[in-house]
């Protein structure tokens, strides 16, 4: 994507990958990027998938550490679609807020555990992975 902070770094037949570097989150390029990906997809599946990539890249820009890395997975023998987005920081695992809360903050993993068939999150040497999943 031209003039955008999200570049392919990595291709293959189950997973395209992007590096995140801006400091504030590229979230319209992301959401392009998502769409034009999964043209498949119907809208009602595309719009869950969107606002868990929201919720996940948030988190990762306001939680944790630089590098960070957006990603896209059909895992194979699965009916799904996967967002997933690594931070260098291993050690601030997600936590999953109060259904209710007065603020605009703290509902983004609310919204990712509504929406998804399924999240979590892989922790690693040096940065963890965290993910929602879309039935597809």
């Amino acid at each position: 994507m031209e003039g955008t902070s999200v570049d392919v770094v990595e291709r293959s037949p189950d997973h395209i990958d992007f590096d995140l570097e801006d400091t504030v989150p590229p979230m319209r390029s992301a959401r392009r990027w998502i769409a034009d990906s999964l043209p498949d997809l119907d809208q009602s599946q595309l719009l869950d998938l969107l606002v868990i990539a929201d919720a996940l890249m948030t988190n990762a820009f306001e939680h944790a550490s630089a590098p960070r890395r957006l990603r896209l997975r059909r895992p194979r023998g699965r009916r799904v679609v996967r967002v997933e987005v690594d931070d260098a920081s291993p050690e601030l695992l997600p936590v999953l807020g109060k259904p209710g809360g007065r603020g605009l903050h703290n509902r983004g993993l609310l919204l990712v555990n509504r929406l998804s068939c399924g999240w979590g999150v892989d922790p690693c040497a040096g940065h963890k992975t965290v993910w929602g999943e879309v039935g597809a």
